[in-house]
């Protein structure tokens, strides 16, 4: 296994998620981090899609909907992106 940031193999244990999967800390630059992670980033299509939503004056709940995004990120995403 190795660091997804800085690639070393320098790799012990520590402790779990919330979620209780086991996490990682690399002890050359600090990262923390799970094995086989199930939330991915959102990409860069579906965040145009979510743009073009937006402009169509959409409610938030519709856009999760149509999207698969979360009520949470989606609020972050426009505050960070109109404020």
């Amino acid at each position: 296994m190795h660091c997804p940031k800085c690639n070393s193999n320098k790799i012990v244990k520590n402790g779990r998620t919330h979620y209780g999967t086991q996490r990682f800390k690399c002890q050359k630059c600090g990262r923390q981090f799970v094995e086989s992670p199930t939330r991915q980033p959102i990409n860069h299509s579906k965040r145009e899609l979510i743009d073009k939503l937006l402009l169509e004056r959409l409610s938030k709940a519709a856009i999760t909907r149509v999207t698969g995004v979360s009520l949470r990120w989606l609020q972050y995403y426009v505050n960070q992106k109109y404020y």
